[in-house]
């Protein structure tokens, strides 16, 4: 089974468009899909990360919040075996 890899967002968050762009460009052509949880629509979800996001979940393991630098996702990626340097 593929690695899961979920985003905490909301609509507006500059941050969130960000980390979602550089997502996109870092899996590009790996097939990997990346699956976006818009924390308006969930209270619980809303609570826990209302002055946090993005947050970037891998595997239902939390890997950044914020702010990521391109270096750093892709050693994120990595990390998870979802990324190669010579890809």
């Amino acid at each position: 089974m593929p690695p899961q890899l979920l985003i905490y967002t909301k609509p507006g968050c500059h941050l969130c468009d960000d980390m979602l762009d550089a997502l996109h460009r870092a899996l590009r052509g790996s097939g990997v899909r990346v699956t976006e949880r818009n924390i308006a629509l969930d209270l619980d979800d809303f609570e826990r990360y209302k002055h946090d996001i993005p947050v970037l979940v891998i595997d239902g393991r939390e890997v950044a919040r914020h702010r990521l630098s391109e270096a750093a996702l892709v050693a994120v990626l990595e990390a998870a075996g979802l990324h190669r340097r010579d890809a």
